[in-house]
């Protein structure tokens, strides 16, 4: 898929790389969409439970220490597959739902209210939510719009600098 792209990869090509027979891939997945969908609800949920892991070790750090370390973590995590995510990055706007979208989306979003209120300087409880989803949209955004439309080869060190200065602005002025 990496190669020629989602439309150009039959469900032959998928089974004979599972080492499958096709029938015995329709037994486990409806089609090539559901793959597809699978595919990135299992790497969405390997990033959330990473990010999740994160915050429980780092309870109680500073805000900005614990949301900088997060970054950290989560940009790492995405820029060593870079390739990879940015071809589910792509993929995911050809097969994913409205509600399926917002439902990932939502779910790093209270990540990132868990990682907020579990810090030493939490914002107020009712701006939690707000905060959690403008550092999830300034990060989400950065990451993805940088590897959709610059590549994976992009300059990693600059992409993580500047989604740090402008989520630790964004987080000074609370």
């Amino acid at each position: 898929m990496m190669d020629r792209g989602y439309a150009g990869v039959t469900i032959r090509e998928v089974a004979a790389v599972a080492g499958v027979g096709v029938g015995t891939f329709y037994e486990y997945v409806a089609n090539k969409q559901a793959l597809a969908a699978l595919t990135i609800h299992m790497r969405v949920k390997r990033l959330a439970q990473a990010m999740g892991a994160y915050v429980q070790a780092h309870q109680g750090a500073p805000m900005l220490a614990l949301v900088q370390g997060l970054i950290d973590a989560q940009l790492g995590l995405v820029m060593d597959e870079g390739a990879v995510w940015a071809a589910l990055f792509m993929l995911e706007r050809q097969v994913s739902s409205p509600d399926a979208y917002r439902k990932h989306y939502d779910q790093f979003v209270a990540l990132w209210a868990q990682a907020l209120s579990a810090s030493a300087q939490a914002p107020a409880p009712e701006r939690v939510p707000v905060v959690a989803r403008m550092v999830h949209t300034m990060v989400y955004g950065w990451v993805t719009q940088s590897l959709l439309t610059q590549g994976p080869e992009l300059d990693r060190a600059a992409l993580h600098a500047e989604v740090q200065r402008a989520v630790g602005a964004y987080l000074a002025a609370l």
